[in-house]
């Protein structure tokens, strides 16, 4: 072993980095390597575990905790205990590990504080990792968690009698109606009850000429709160839930009964119940409330603003379906769409409004009228109840943003053909966009559009980059912070600005090249893996950085609301731990190794 190649490591690892150069050295020479080969195994033992080179998987019994790499430890449990958790260590990819014993690892902590407490906090994240893989949140339960994966279907060319018959048999409310093994409709028993008793149809009816075609449905990854709202929108009581594009089974109104304890799908049930003004500008507080509770179970950020986005959704969904009682039929298909935050889903109190219209006719005359006094009651209905207007005016009470298919098809195409820089800095946020209410087929179109003309447009994608990584992580030459101060005094680091943003950006410019239909950062990320446009290193990294970012930005949000103060991204770094401060350095580097390789990639003079 080359002893000052590992001291040149362990000085760049926490907490190891604290040490004087000659108690490194010592280290070193109590340490043990080993090389282990992907497929091979590591059991826990006594000894502290760090990672010099490979990929690691941390399982249970029953599942994957997660993964450890570079400058990851494990063992610091059984050393602190005595006691291990029944996990086991699969090298995946070639690497080699550094083992410690535990005397000299315990010998480190009673000497040097910081070393101590970094393992202490260390142990305590590693705790909560265990048992929240261990015991699922009642907010955070997923579709896959309720589902009965029990289908029953039948074919369309069946008689209602029969479809009657095998509900009977089978003890069963609805059947899902299937050809080559995809769904075509679905038939419940209160279709049998309103299109066939009501209207005395005879037995020797068709299936298809009763059934639902084309119904709605879920995939199992997604969260129960998301299916309420989708049932609650479309006002039905059975979900076709697929996996991998096909039909499993039916989630049922009762199915969601039995999981609402203390569950946020109340409150997004409450929102769809509201058809009047008064109930809905009522919400904030309940809002409010509801974040606060999701902050002291300690949910991840990323759920987190999944629950919040779909409250919002909620709220706009309602707002615009009052609007529509109020001003009477739309006169043409439309389509509410959502930017930024609220598209990729990654909301959280402070967001304000991005949203705009699509619109089938061009907005002239009564049709301009329609939706100009629609825009103005959804959106003074959103600030409300708790969701700020847009100081930068990204919204659809905007005429500018009003717009027809044709319309927002030249919009994009000028942005795309000319991008100038700055208008392409502005225009990026409408490059992440959702549709939250309205005609998918509409969305559809322009979605696909927007995205033909994205990919392999190299001077589009030039610039793109280019504006995305223009901005730097708040991190010096020798890896201190740079604190920067806001208009209400107040010094820190801005985690939205000069940190989530510039994942999001540079994250956006692979997934228009590539041609990927999904907004949200997570899904974009796992994605561009999965079509090898980024490497499995990248994409954990990434994503890493991101969440860790995500995490620290929702503490700070969650303790002002709990305080009751304006909702900040400014972080003081001076009240982080030691080890919250090396993740979050950590996490800026990151970002800024991957800027480089997108300027690499994408910035060459073309």
């Amino acid at each position: 072993m080359q002893v000052q190649e590992v001291v040149s490591f362990l000085k760049q690892t926490p907490p190891f980095d604290d040490l004087a150069p000659h108690v490194l050295e010592s280290v070193c020479r109590d340490l043990s390597v080993v090389y282990l080969a992907s497929g091979e195994h590591l059991l826990p033992e006594p000894q502290l575990l760090l990672i010099r080179s490979g990929l690691f998987a941390l399982n249970t019994e029953q599942q994957r905790l997660t993964h450890l790499q570079s400058g990851d430890f494990y063992g610091y449990q059984l050393l602190l205990t005595g006691l291990a958790d029944p996990d086991t260590i699969l090298c995946e990819e070639d690497g080699l590990v550094y083992f410690l014993p535990q005397e000299s690892f315990d010998k480190l902590r009673h000497q040097y504080k910081n070393f101590d407490l970094f393992f202490q906090r260390l142990f305590s994240r590693r705790l909560h990792l265990y048992q929240s893989n261990k015991q699922q949140s009642t907010s955070t339960l997923k579709v896959a968690d309720l589902v009965t994966r029990r289908k029953v279907s039948i074919a369309s060319s069946n008689t209602v009698q029969q479809a009657a018959l095998l509900m009977t048999e089978q003890r069963v409310s609805c059947l899902l109606i299937e050809q080559d093994e995809q769904l075509v409709g679905i038939l419940t028993d209160r279709d049998l009850r309103s299109r066939v008793v009501a209207k005395s149809l005879p037995a020797s009816t068709t299936v298809s000429e009763v059934m639902t075609k084309t119904p709605q449905s879920i995939e199992t990854d997604r969260f129960a709160f998301e299916a309420i709202q989708q049932m609650s929108q479309y006002n039905i009581h059975h979900l076709p839930v697929e996996q991998d594009g096909k039909a499993i089974g039916v989630l049922t109104t009762t199915d969601l009964i039995r999981s609402q304890q203390e569950h946020p799908v109340y409150l997004i049930s409450h929102i769809h119940r509201q058809h009047q003004a008064e109930g809905l500008n009522a919400i904030t507080p309940q809002v409010q409330q509801l974040a606060m509770q999701l902050a002291e179970q300690q949910i991840p950020s990323y759920e987190v603003s999944s629950v919040l986005t779909s409250i919002m959704d909620a709220l706009a969904q309602s707002w615009l379906q009052i609007a529509e009682q109020q001003l009477g039929p739309a006169p043409c298909v439309y389509s509410w769409l959502g930017f930024g935050s609220q598209a990729r889903r990654d909301m959280l109190p402070s967001a304000d409004q991005d949203n705009a219209l699509l619109l089938e006719k061009e907005p002239s005359g009564a049709v301009a009228d329609y939706f100009s006094a629609l825009a103005d009651i959804v959106c003074n209905g959103l600030a409300s109840s708790g969701q700020a207007l847009c100081d930068g005016h990204i919204m659809a009470s905007n005429p500018e943003l009003r717009l027809s298919l044709k319309g927002w098809s030249n919009r994009f195409a000028k942005w795309l053909n000319t991008p100038a820089p700055q208008a392409l800095l502005s225009s990026s946020i409408f490059f992440d966009m959702r549709l939250i209410y309205g005609s998918k087929a509409l969305f559809n179109v322009l979605q696909q559009d927007v995205l033909a003309r994205c990919k392999n447009n190299e001077l589009f994608l030039y610039h793109l980059a280019k504006n995305a990584t223009e901005r730097q992580p708040p991190l010096g030459f020798f890896k201190h912070f740079l604190l920067e101060q806001d208009g209400r005094q107040r010094k820190g680091l801005d985690l939205k600005k000069r940190g989530i943003s510039l994942i999001t950006d540079l994250v956006r410019v692979y997934a228009l090249s590539a041609g990927i239909h999904a907004v949200n950062t997570r899904e974009r990320l796992a994605l561009l893996q999965q079509q090898a446009v980024l490497t499995q290193r990248q994409h954990q990294n990434l994503q890493g950085a991101f969440d860790v970012l995500a995490h620290l930005r929702w503490q700070l949000q969650a303790e002002d609301l709990k305080r009751g103060r304006h909702l900040s991204n400014l972080l003081d770094p001076s009240q982080l731990n030691l080890l919250q401060r090396h993740q979050l350095k950590d996490a800026f580097a990151v970002i800024i190794d991957e800027q480089q390789v997108l300027r690499q990639r994408f910035c060459r003079e073309i």
